[in-house]
């Protein structure tokens, strides 16, 4: 029997190892050639021309510090109206969620309102106010009180 590697002078086929390399290295210059341009779109000319001038450990670094999640902002809830507010309307429990209508988080926004508000508040982005992290529903719920929005918490005793 004639071996295929011998019909016709043809290349002898590569053995498992040389087909999970050549995979490989396919795979990480496609994940280069997509994630590369995304982590650059808002660099300018001056920053990418850096970028490219430094030795391949510093740009790993540099990737590697760009695609690491930024830490949450500090939080410190706010106190007096909106402190008995989130006590009153859930317990201080951003996560609330309201069993018979759509209104959640620790100010127990209808969703409708948190839509408005929330884009007023330039905090747009959340259709639902227990979706939003915390020191985001309260920017919102300060913007509320501030455009004498505070009846909407009328009978709350606070």
């Amino acid at each position: 029997m004639v071996k295929p590697t011998q019909q016709r002078g043809l290349v002898p086929y590569p053995d498992q190892e040389t087909i999970h390399m050549i995979r490989t290295t396919r795979t990480v210059a496609v994940l280069f050639a997509v994630t590369i341009p995304l982590l650059f779109a808002a660099c300018t000319s001056e920053q990418v021309a850096q970028f490219q001038a430094l030795d391949a450990a510093s740009q790993a670094a540099v990737i590697a510090a760009l695609q690491t999640p930024a830490e949450p902002p500090a939080h410190t809830p706010p106190g007096g109206f909106l402190a008995c507010v989130r006590r009153h309307e859930s317990g201080g429990n951003y996560q609330a969620e309201n069993p018979v209508s759509t209104a959640s988080g620790a100010y127990q926004f209808l969703d409708s309102t948190w839509r408005t508000m929330s884009a007023r508040a330039g905090h747009s982005g959340w259709g639902h106010a227990a979706s939003a992290p915390p020191h985001i529903q309260d920017a919102v719920a300060i913007y509320t009180v501030d455009s004498g929005w505070r009846s909407a918490w009328n009978g709350t005793g606070c």
